[in-house]
């Protein structure tokens, strides 16, 4: 390495014995009285450059030389930025220019998702400058960087280049669908987005049926977009549906959640309508609404209120 030290040795055998001296081209580095018989150490320390070194032995019978190469390596330097190609739903391809001179022994890929606290990961002995990054999450940010080994060691990494993941259908279903009567036919369903969207979610199908034993594709089909709840109308009363939801992405449809029954009963209230705030104190929020839809006289209303600095549901109950 730059700066490094090493000894060389000369060593000349004859009758007479020579005096062995050390040359760097033209220029002696062994003054000529004090030349050594037969063996010289050459030190050399700070080399910086490499170089060709010169013994040359003499004795009264001639003059023979030998030349010592001395070659100074450093760590390679950082591969040119990283360029990606192709991106799927789970891998990410790159190419790269080595960015040195002289060969180097294999390269290193690292790469993390972003985020604060996520590590990279590595893939080594990578001997070629293209490479496919596998088993990645889809939809997924990640920065990729590149480095290079050779026999002193690693070198610095490139620039870091930052590419997306393609999207999958979601792997996993909505989550805690619920469905609640409103209206003597009219059915409220709503429903959490899924865990593992591995995209953007476009929209929803909920399905629903009264005959369960049917084929899914023979059930009802409701479309939502850009929301978690809906309402299912002219549904028939005092019959039992089972719905079901799924979440799609713009490459396909994930995976249906579990079973939900309701069973539409005659009487059942609707939904209040025109929720407002009325007046706000430190300690009050005034609420009005209008009656929900029912034949029936109206009993309470349930209240359900979600405190924002802890985030707990709470219900209270407002007699009519």
């Amino acid at each position: 390495m730059p700066g490094g030290s090493v000894n060389i040795t000369c060593v000349a055998v004859g009758s007479p014995m020579p005096y062995v001296k050390w040359m760097l081209g033209t220029e002696d580095l062994t003054p000529e009285d004090e030349m050594p018989i037969g063996r010289n150490v050459l030190e050399l320390n700070g080399v910086r450059e490499s170089a060709n070194y010169t013994c040359v032995a003499m004795s009264s019978l001639g003059i023979i030389e030998a030349t010592a190469q001395v070659l100074v390596k450093t760590l390679p330097k950082p591969p040119g930025t990283p360029i990606v190609t192709e991106t799927t739903a789970t891998s990410v391809t790159i190419t790269w220019d080595s960015g040195n001179p002289d060969p180097v022994s294999y390269y290193i890929i690292q790469y993390r998702a972003k985020g604060p606290d996520s590590k990279y990961e590595t893939v080594d002995s990578i001997t070629t400058t293209r490479y496919s990054i596998g088993g990645l999450y889809p939809n997924t940010e990640y920065e990729i960087r590149v480095s290079a080994f050779n026999s002193i060691g690693q070198g610095p990494p490139s620039a870091r280049v930052e590419a997306r993941t393609g999207e999958q259908a979601p792997a996993s279903p909505p989550r805690n669908v619920q469905a609640q009567v409103i209206s003597e036919n009219t059915v409220m369903v709503r429903w959490e987005e899924p865990e593992e969207p591995n995209g953007q979610v476009k929209g929803y199908r909920v399905y629903y049926t009264m005959d369960p034993s049917r084929a899914i594709n023979e059930w009802q089909i409701h479309n939502v977009q850009d929301s978690v709840i809906t309402t299912i109308q002219n549904l028939i009363t005092s019959e039992t549906y089972t719905i079901q939801v799924l979440a799609f992405t713009s490459v396909g449809d994930g995976p249906f959640s579990d079973p939900v029954h309701v069973k539409v009963l005659r009487g059942v209230p609707g939904q209040p309508g025109k929720f407002k705030v009325g007046k706000v104190t430190d300690t009050s929020i005034e609420l009005t609404w209008e009656p929900a839809y029912t034949k029936e006289k109206i009993v309470n209303y349930e209240l359900l209120y979600k405190p924002v600095k802890f985030g707990s549901l709470v219900s209270l109950f407002a007699p009519f």
